[in-house]
């Protein structure tokens, strides 16, 4: 006498047809799984055994769902929309960033002096609490949006006469004061993502919960000791940074 299927057996069985499906193509990048009614229906399952098997689906990363509309296949590989090219190059006037031309300033710069979080103090290897300068900038490109954040340590501005009588300018311009005063300057970047901060999110216009790639632009001299740093914020949805790579 054969053996009657149990909820769970019929559970698996489902999932893994529909997994094959999406595999083979018949449910391609973008088609709307079947419905709940029409998943009961093909495979003799409870309702809250369909739903288990469309979460076990986007769990696994198969599928994404919709609150009113469904459940959809995602893309095999998620092609990103902006591709934004990470370099500082010397010129003649001094040092252009990549994204100069990219991205447009949407409102005046916001400038003020504040003291060293224990975070920032880590990264710029100064003492907590330290005076910094900070120049905050809001770009945009299109409908995109960046926060860009510039720190200028009360230590290096009292080094260069230049950086001290102004140090709310931009990147190229007080790098070009630090090299003028006999300054050999080093770079390295970080790339991080994170969920943002309240302020962040509004001035990003981002989804709540949405990540955001944070990425910290370190200016040094050649004993490793900081001198200033650029941080921008930019949603992570569709983005992909990109970076020339020169050999050491």
């Amino acid at each position: 006498m054969a053996k009657t299927a149990t909820a769970k057996d019929k559970t698996n069985a489902a999932a893994t047809a529909l997994r094959a499906e999406i595999a083979d193509g018949t449910l391609a990048p973008g088609d709307w799984l079947p419905s709940e009614a029409q998943l009961i229906a093909r495979f003799g399952v409870s309702r809250y055994a369909a739903r288990q098997v469309v979460a076990r689906l986007v769990t696994e990363g198969l599928v994404t769902s919709v609150d009113g509309k469904g459940t959809y296949v995602r893309p095999r590989r998620e092609r990103a929309r902006h591709a934004d090219t990470r370099t500082l190059t010397r010129t003649p006037g001094g040092f252009t960033d990549a994204d100069t031309d990219a991205w447009e300033q949407a409102e005046k710069p916001t400038t003020y002096r504040t003291t060293a979080t224990e975070d920032l103090a880590l990264t710029l290897g100064v003492p907590e609490h330290t005076p910094v300068f900070v120049t905050d900038r809001l770009l945009t490109s299109g409908d995109r949006r960046m926060v860009h954040r510039f720190y200028v340590p009360l230590a290096t501005a009292a080094q260069v006469p230049a950086i001290e009588a102004d140090p709310f300018r931009t990147p190229g311009e007080i790098y070009t004061d630090l090299t003028a005063a006999g300054i050999d300057l080093e770079w390295v970047e970080s790339v991080q993502a994170a969920i943002p901060a309240p302020d962040d999110a509004a001035s990003l216009h981002s989804t709540p919960g949405a990540p955001i790639l944070v990425t910290r632009r370190l200016a040094t001299d050649p004993t490793g000791r900081a001198l200033a740093m650029e941080e921008t914020r930019r949603s992570a949805d569709g983005v992909q940074l990109t970076y020339r790579i020169t050999p050491a």
